[in-house]
């Protein structure tokens, strides 16, 4: 379980550098990908890759921000002390509710 202690930052923006295509690598190639850097609060900028299972719709949405989608998502990751960069929008939410 992910505490508020392992998180170092968290993200404010995601600039996309890339195109939406295949992934190729092992487990990952059922999956669609999106290079972006992912910029968080402490200043530190991370190349990251969106994946979206089976088909490339979500990125889509993402790209055209529908139904907010890349303004939710930009505040939704964490960098973590071990260096891992998590989607933790779900963590967020159930900490504000329950604290």
């Amino acid at each position: 379980m992910l505490k508020e202690e392992d998180i170092v930052a968290r993200s404010v923006s995601i600039e996309v550098v890339g195109e939406i295509h295949r992934c190729t690598e092992g487990p990952s190639s059922r999956f669609y990908c999106l290079p972006v850097v992912i910029h968080f609060d402490n200043g530190e900028k991370r190349a990251y890759l969106l994946k979206a299972h089976s088909e490339p719709k979500t990125l889509q949405d993402f790209l055209e921000n529908k139904k907010g989608l890349k303004d939710r998502m930009e505040k939704s990751f964490a960098l973590l002390k071990n260096g891992e960069i998590r989607y933790v929008s779900y963590l967020l939410t159930q900490q504000e509710t329950s604290g």
